[in-house]
């Protein structure tokens, strides 16, 4: 706090002097000094002497605050443009007659723990080889150990590098309709590695959550809110986050789903006032062996982990539009039977 002038002069001749003046003024909780009060009755009885020191060219800000506030303005009006966008993605299917979505989830590929073999066998169902047989991803496709955690590459035989190496390998054999990061995968610079790895790879790629709006060609849609993880855990349900949004989103989407927790799940219900029927699913993972989980004594809650719904655009009852396979490989054959049964001019009511 500085003092005023009245109360600097009036210490000054108080206490006879400018150093014990100043001695009192800092006593009494002031910010000044000797050579302060020196500097300025110099200045009071002479208010046209120059200063001592002086900047010979000012200094200036290279901030022009003008143009800062024009950046700042457009810059939100651009980003809350997006944001609307994005609340509910429109994405155009260009096949016509029964579809199916497959829904991967925390694949870890680099842990020890993970059955490869049959992240590859799925993984080669949905490469573009099955007509109408679509794939999206809730995320951590890799450990990606950072931080203190990463001490556990030491408990991996797979490195940080050849773990890149096999994401890249997995996650470019399947043209994604989405992918959403995983907590995992943001972890140090995996969301970089993943931006560069799904470029060409995700028609959607996003952190977080996606809310998508599938338009299919004859004109009816499937509207999809997908997440890593839900909010929500229920000692009597594993789909308990999912099926919580499900019935309290006011948006209703036909399918919710998530990962996350390494375990299966699914529930279904039907909105009173529309009759249409959502879906709540919990996606598991990959990771067979886990010692975290041992450690916790959690039983395994894996029953499957790439379910597929199979969706007949041509369906007259709403049970029959969206109906699952929760083993891909059967979803495949399914699939071809349905879509032969649609092309010979058939449809389930």
């Amino acid at each position: 706090m500085r003092p005023s002038e009245d109360l600097i002069k009036n210490t000054v001749n108080e206490m006879g002097g400018f150093r014990p003046a100043a001695r009192r003024l800092r006593e009494n909780g002031y910010d000044i000094s000797e050579s302060g009060i020196r500097s300025m009755f110099k200045r009071w009885s002479d208010p046209d002497a120059e200063p001592d020191l002086e900047l010979e060219v000012p200094i200036e800000s290279d901030i022009d605050v003008r143009k800062l506030i024009e950046r700042r303005i457009e810059q939100f009006a651009r980003k809350s443009a997006i944001h609307q966008r994005e609340q509910l993605l429109p994405v155009k299917c260009n096949v016509d007659g029964p579809i199916g979505l497959g829904f991967f989830g925390d694949m870890h590929l680099d842990d020890d723990g993970t059955d490869l073999a049959e992240v590859l066998a799925h993984v080669d169902l949905f490469d573009g080889s099955n007509e109408g047989l679509f794939a999206a991803n809730v995320g951590d496709s890799f450990n990606n150990w950072a931080g203190r955690l990463a001490r556990l590459y030491s408990e991996q035989s797979t490195s940080s590098a050849e773990a890149i190496a096999l994401v890249k390998e997995v996650l470019t054999r399947i043209s994604w309709m989405f992918y959403i990061n995983g907590n995992h995968d943001l972890w140090g610079q995996g969301g970089d590695i993943l931006a560069g790895v799904l470029a060409n790879s995700a028609l959607v790629h996003k952190s977080n959550k996606v809310r998508l709006q599938l338009n299919l060609p004859n004109g009816r849609n499937l509207k999809i809110y997908a997440v890593h993880g839900f909010q929500g855990k229920s000692m009597w349900s594993e789909v308990y986050g999912a099926a919580k949004k499900a019935q309290l989103d006011g948006e209703h989407h036909d399918i919710y789903v998530g990962g996350h927790i390494h375990t299966s799940g699914y529930a279904h219900g039907m909105r009173p006032s529309s009759g249409k029927i959502w879906h709540a699913l919990q996606v598991a993972s990959y990771k067979k062996l886990d010692r975290y989980a041992e450690e916790l004594n959690l039983d395994a809650k894996d029953m499957y982990n790439c379910p597929v719904a199979l969706i007949d655009p041509y369906a007259e009852k709403p049970i029959n539009y969206i109906r699952w396979e929760f083993d891909p490989h059967e979803a495949a054959e399914r699939l071809k039977w349905m879509r032969a049964r649609w092309r010979s001019g058939k449809t389930v009511h």
